[in-house]
């Protein structure tokens, strides 16, 4: 089982020397009945994860296969030699955690901070789009540096996340509707979701009409 993949946009923020990949679980609920984004709200009538390709049954057994393998002790281990192996090949690796599904339980997010704490200092750098905000606000001590979070809208939780204060994306209907707001745009290269800009804009990109989801009743 391939561990890290790449979709069309992380192959497009990639250069000779720089890789981006991606770890991925099954979006808002395993096919064993596991609820991954356990703080998904209005998100979920929009998400891209449970449209196109992710919804294929081969993609979806994959996924759910990953999600079975984080609760196993060799999740770790085997996550840091399939990390260590990219990071062979280039100068800085990025892993973004999950383009579907988020950090389900203490003990998940916890493993990660293992896996993290292993490549400080390594040329290794993880970030994630999550909406587990008073988790991860509760861990903040324990979160490792080489770690880039960003807090989305779109969660029973957004009132916690300090817009002023705290990294953060929100979806918008359009470029202008981003720009407009003083977002970066971050929808094509992933790469901006990591500068120190904390309005991270990401524009709708799903198969259903904008206007079909709650994108716009979020917060």
């Amino acid at each position: 089982m391939q561990l890290l993949t790449q979709n069309s946009k992380m192959k497009k923020s990639s250069t000779k020397i720089n890789a981006v990949y991606n770890w991925t679980i099954p979006a808002f609920k395993g096919l064993d009945g596991t609820i991954t984004c356990p703080n998904a709200s209005k998100c979920v009538s929009g998400c891209y994860a449970q449209m196109g390709a992710y919804i294929w049954s081969n993609v979806r057994q994959a996924h759910q296969t990953k999600l079975e393998l984080t609760r196993t002790e060799t999740f770790v281990p085997l996550m840091i030699e399939a990390i260590s192996s990219k990071l062979k090949k280039s100068k800085t690796v990025y892993i973004r955690i999950h383009d579907a599904g988020d950090f389900y339980s203490l003990d998940y997010t916890y493993k990660w901070f293992n896996i993290m704490q292993y490549f400080q200092g390594k040329q290794v750098v993880f970030y994630a789009y999550t909406k587990q905000v008073q988790m991860f606000k509760d861990l903040a001590q324990d979160i490792p540096d080489n770690f880039k979070l960003i807090f989305s809208y779109g969660g029973k939780q957004d009132k916690l996340i300090n817009p002023d204060k705290d990294r953060h994306s929100w979806v918008f209907k359009s470029d202008n509707d981003l720009q407009s707001k003083g977002y970066i745009d971050a929808s094509h290269d992933d790469m901006l979701a990591l500068t120190d800009n904390k309005k991270v804009g990401l524009v709708y990109h799903g198969n259903k009409s904008y206007t079909n989801t709650t994108w716009d009743k979020v917060k």
